[in-house]
């Protein structure tokens, strides 16, 4: 079966996550990335986030996905940087990196579907001592139990949080100096980045394009995003 994340890795489309591109960059313009600054992009897609980290900090950067077809497209936008960028297969749940390997480590729209006891675990391990751990995640106001039953089975969600939920999550791991802003769908427009369309529709993915839509313009007011920013 065809599922949402299929359809954004098929369309090629970069940095679908809440907020969009132009709120990744204006988040890292807030952290001191340096040459010398080790970088974790987990869910890492087809790579636009860790190409302009490495090209615009140069700093270390490393990158895992578990999806076929974004590593393909990540892996041949990485093959044209003039600093490599280290690329993984593999899962939050279970990092392949030794304990206190990075200085910071970013999720854009990873922990929502995902075992997040697992990934907090391992992030936290694998973060240096007050490393820095940066999430865009989905998160909701007052929704009904069916409307996140609704909402988590077409996106696949393993849990749909509220903010205090997220702050929760993060402090029981162990996390601390813990920001966290929440914003509902409908919030911050400007901040979406456009995407040129690399293949043609077929009805199923038109199908499930449109049900994205439906979505957001049904629980816009209630379902939205949170940015967040801890340390270990």
């Amino acid at each position: 079966m065809t599922t949402y994340l299929d359809v954004l890795a098929e369309l090629g489309i970069d940095s679908a996550h809440p907020g969009g591109f132009l709120l990744t960059k204006n988040i890292l313009r807030k952290l001191n990335i340096t040459p010398s600054t080790h970088i974790l992009d987990v869910g890492c897609g087809t790579g636009r986030t860790a190409a302009y980290i490495s090209e615009t900090y140069g700093a270390h950067v490393t990158a895992i996905d578990i999806h076929p077809k974004m590593l393909e497209k990540a892996k041949a936008r990485f093959s044209s940087l003039s600093k490599p960028v280290e690329l993984h297969k593999a899962s939050i749940e279970s990092l392949p990196f030794p304990s206190e390997q990075f200085d910071i480590i970013l999720c854009e729209s990873v922990l929502s579907f995902v075992t997040l006891p697992k990934a907090l675990k391992e992030i936290y391990r694998t973060l240096k001592p007050h490393g820095t751990f940066i999430g865009i995640e989905a998160a909701h106001s007052q929704l009904s139990e069916s409307a996140k039953k609704d909402i988590s089975a077409f996106y696949q969600f393993r849990q749909l949080l509220t903010k205090k939920e997220w702050r929760t999550y993060l402090s029981n791991h162990g996390f601390r100096n813990i920001q966290i802003a929440a914003y509902t769908a409908t919030e911050h427009p400007a901040l979406q980045s456009s995407f040129t369309i690399r293949t043609t529709f077929s009805h199923e993915m038109l199908a499930i394009l449109s049900k994205h839509e439906q979505l957001k313009k049904q629980y816009g007011k209630q379902l939205g995003y949170c940015i967040f920013s801890c340390q270990k």
